[in-house]
């Protein structure tokens, strides 16, 4: 039900999420769409995300049949172990669900192997995950989300469409944003596509990550990009008196 995976959204406080439960430690609440703010010429900020709204997600969650959360199904939340960070996290929005929809969300730590196959199999009501480009352009995170890759069968693993999610129209923007022959073209649509995906609210995106790196001041031509490509030739180490 759209209207629920909206007021869900709207539900949860990630400007919150971000400076209290983590600590300020994110490059930013994710308040537009999926692809960070990595990509120049890419503007997230025109991308309309979900703004906390109780108000609005209690009156949605009302028009879907639930109002103030009654008779709301069993739901979990499925994470992976291997540290406090997102344990912390998915416990804030247990309580932030609750206060402002009245819906108790349980939620379940295991294994990150066994949490990826039941992701792809479908066995999810909810589900941790992140993803990490693999190339420098937004196709690389759109990709996850292109319906062409879901398969016909529902007893068969989707991945990395792990919510199988399939729209034809943001399948038409994505494709035409890959295959363009020039990167604004290529963006426009990619953009086209990422507001539908939005629009359809499949996901929550809860924040943008950010890494630092510390290098020695004695290390020269050190450079580092967002795909952490390190090109040695270059480097040297200069002694400083």
């Amino acid at each position: 039900n759209i209207k629920v995976r909206k007021a869900f959204n709207m539900a949860i406080n990630r400007k919150k999420l971000v400076e209290e439960t983590l600590n300020n430690q994110a490059f930013g609440a994710g308040l537009y769409g999926f692809t960070p703010q990595t990509f120049p010429g890419y503007d997230i900020t025109k991308i309309k995300g979900y703004e906390y709204n109780v108000t609005e997600a209690k009156k949605l969650l009302a028009e879907a049949g639930y109002p103030n959360g009654r008779a709301f199904p069993p739901v979990k939340i499925i994470l992976n172990s291997g540290g406090a960070r997102n344990t912390n996290v998915v416990v804030e929005i247990q309580k932030q669900l609750l206060e402002n929809l009245n819906i108790n969300v349980d939620f379940e730590v295991i294994p990150m192997a066994k949490k990826m196959d039941l992701a792809a199999s479908g066995q999810t009501d909810i589900v941790r995950e992140a993803w990490v480009a693999d190339y420098p352009s937004p196709e690389s995170f759109l990709s996850v989300f292109y319906g062409a890759t879901v398969p016909k069968d529902p007893n068969q693993k989707s991945y990395p469409n792990t919510v199988r999610y399939k729209n034809p129209q943001y399948d038409k923007y994505y494709v035409l944003g890959r295959d363009a022959i020039n990167r604004d073209s290529s963006f426009a649509n990619f953009m086209r596509a990422e507001q539908i995906l939005m629009n359809d609210a499949p996901i929550m995106v809860l924040w943008y990550d950010g890494n630092y790196r510390l290098i020695n001041y004695n290390v020269r031509n050190m450079h580092t990009n967002a795909m952490r490509y390190r090109n040695l030739s270059d480097v040297y180490i200069k002694e400083v008196a």
